[in-house]
């Protein structure tokens, strides 16, 4: 989401020195658009990547967190389809923090959380949640 604001006082707080460097040099009373990003929490994807390994290690045979993940993201439908030779093969789309952030994480985790349910069971997402409290 882009947003318009207008410095009037120095009520925001510059996070680092770029962001520094652009308040210092405004005026007061001029405006200028700024981009609203909130950053994914460490701490969900780390419940995430936890619920996968956890999924990983009671398969028969054992499986790794990645591999689950990718299950889990096509499953959830959140994979782009190609044509090779005939098949239709579907690939996951990224989740790193540098593509999806907290908004977009959060329109996912439903769907993602459903997939673990159907396919794997309750008990990982519940024992997940209960948690992290």
């Amino acid at each position: 989401m882009r947003i318009w604001l207008a410095k009037l006082t120095a009520t925001f707080v510059p996070a680092d020195e770029d962001a520094e460097r652009v308040f210092k040099s405004m005026k007061i009373g001029e405006c200028a658009q700024f981009e609203v990003i909130r950053p994914r929490s460490v701490q969900w994807h780390r419940m995430y990547f936890g619920i996968c390994k956890t999924i990983g290690d009671n398969q028969d045979p054992p499986r790794d967190a990645d591999s689950i993940d990718h299950e889990l993201r096509v499953r959830a439908g959140h994979f782009d389809v190609y044509l090779i030779d005939g098949h239709e093969v579907r690939v996951p789309k990224r989740i790193a923090f540098a593509r999806m952030d907290a908004n977009d994480w959060s329109v996912l985790w439903p769907s993602l959380e459903l997939a673990i349910r159907e396919h794997f069971g309750e008990e990982y997402v519940r024992e997940a949640l209960n948690a992290t409290g």
